[in-house]
């Protein structure tokens, strides 16, 4: 017979729940000159992600994985997240979230702000800020370009029944 932890199961759930990364859609270019802050650089010029550096890519792609492991983690701020995809999903066939998340890293790799579209609760997005807000996500590549966008699809699964 196979057990899990707590731990694994909601582990193994929440690699379900964050779904799929649609992509690291995407990251903005600035015309500001090769010394721009990577911070700074903020206009609204886009680039699709497949028209930036390699270097962009494997940094939106850690960055991806490291949201995703913060938005599994076992404490009170990313249960609390948790459990706002829970309450969606107690009345039938629910569509999953699709969180649009624009997030720019400092150069000393913390994640210091973050800006998401699809989230209609007021506290669930105070609640996702301060999950993900401060978090060390690695030091961006020189002259990389802010805020990378990223597109998750949230979707609540049968954990509960699973658990009982």
């Amino acid at each position: 017979m196979l057990t899990m932890t707590r731990r694994e199961s909601r582990t193994t759930w929440w690699n379900r729940v964050v779904g799929s990364l649609a992509a690291a859609a995407g990251l903005l270019a600035a015309g500001a000159g090769v010394n721009a802050s990577p911070i700074a650089a903020e206009r609204s010029d886009y680039r699709p992600a497949d028209a930036v550096p390699p270097a962009w890519q494997a940094f939106a792609r850690q960055l991806k994985h490291t949201i995703e492991q913060r938005l599994a983690a076992d404490d009170e701020k990313a249960r609390h997240f948790q459990e706002y995809l829970d309450s969606r999903s107690t009345g039938g066939d629910v569509p999953p979230v699709t969180l649009l998340l624009r997030a720019w890293v400092s150069s000393d790799g913390r994640l210091h702000r973050v800006e998401f579209d699809g989230l209609s609760d007021p506290r669930a997005s105070v609640g996702l800020r301060a999950l993900l807000t401060g978090q060390n996500v690695g030091v961006p590549p020189p002259e990389m370009l802010q805020p990378l966008h990223l597109r998750f699809s949230l979707r609540a699964t049968d954990r509960l029944q699973r658990e009982k």
